[in-house]
């Protein structure tokens, strides 16, 4: 399994790759009439779903590492008082 710091770096490169192929489409829907560019609409739509769910599923899994390191912080707090009640 990849470390989760680096599925990030590759979900935040893929992104990059997508916005750069958007702009790309759009540069080409100039020369475009009618059905073409209709399907370029459609094919951009797709790639600016697929970035925002790139980019919600990485907020989740920032949100999810953010509570894991509280709960480990209140869990070696807990540790610490009991190791002094001892």
């Amino acid at each position: 399994m990849k470390s989760p710091k680096k599925v990030v770096v590759v979900e935040v490169e893929f992104q990059g790759a997508l916005r750069k192929e958007i702009g790309e489409l759009k540069a080409d829907m100039k020369y475009q009439i009618g059905t073409e560019k209709a399907e370029t609409e459609a094919q951009i739509s797709l790639k600016e779903n697929e970035i925002r769910m790139k980019e919600e599923s990485i907020s989740l899994y920032k949100d999810e590492k953010k509570m894991l390191k509280e709960k480990r912080k209140k869990l070696n707090e807990k540790e610490q008082d009991l190791s002094q009640i001892r």
